[in-house]
């Protein structure tokens, strides 16, 4: 049980900062800046959470958290020049930071993209490419959020759940023989 709503609450704090900055319609440049810091707390919080546990994160939530933790920095620090490049590259930019990720545990981390320890690499190869793949969406569609954010993040969590199944059945398939 605890597994699922772990699930569920893993795009919290992604969630919770777009909420807050687009209920009310477009944001102001206030309620933008407010959201950034409320997500990166929320992010910072669920990043020790995950750390705590023995096992790898998640890579597209840690993408997500990482986006929020800067932009909640360049609030901090009132870096606009680093909030001006997310305000050009609007939504692609976490799509950017997810793929900047992947490459990353692809090439340097036991567990690859899809954290999942003992897997094929091949595996987070084809979630690298995926997440390479939607970003262009990301940017043709930019400024409609469901198009350019929720729909390809919703695609890669599935696709990224789908990938962790197989490596998962693998690798017991593998230890049966």
């Amino acid at each position: 049980m605890s597994k699922w709503i772990f699930a569920l609450i893993q795009f919290f704090p992604l969630s919770t900062f777009a909420t807050y900055a687009f209920w009310h319609g477009i944001p102001t440049n206030e309620r933008w800046l407010d959201a950034f810091q409320i997500g990166a707390v929320l992010g910072l919080v669920q990043l020790l959470i995950v750390l705590l546990q023995n096992k790898p994160i998640n890579r597209l939530v840690l993408a997500g958290n990482v986006y929020l933790i800067l932009g909640g920095l360049a609030v901090f620090f009132q870096q606009w020049w680093y909030l001006q490049i997310y305000n050009e590259l609007r939504e692609s930019a976490i799509i950017l930071l997810m793929i900047i990720v992947g490459t990353i545990s692809t090439l340097t981390s036991p567990a690859g993209f899809i954290a999942v320890e003992k897997s094929e690499r091949k595996l987070s190869l084809y979630l690298l490419a995926a997440t390479i793949l939607v970003a262009p969406l990301a940017i043709y569609f930019e400024g409609e959020r469901t198009y350019s954010a929720i729909l390809p993040i919703i695609f890669l969590a599935i696709f990224h759940r789908y990938l962790v199944f197989i490596a998962k059945r693998k690798i017991v398939i593998e230890n049966v023989s």
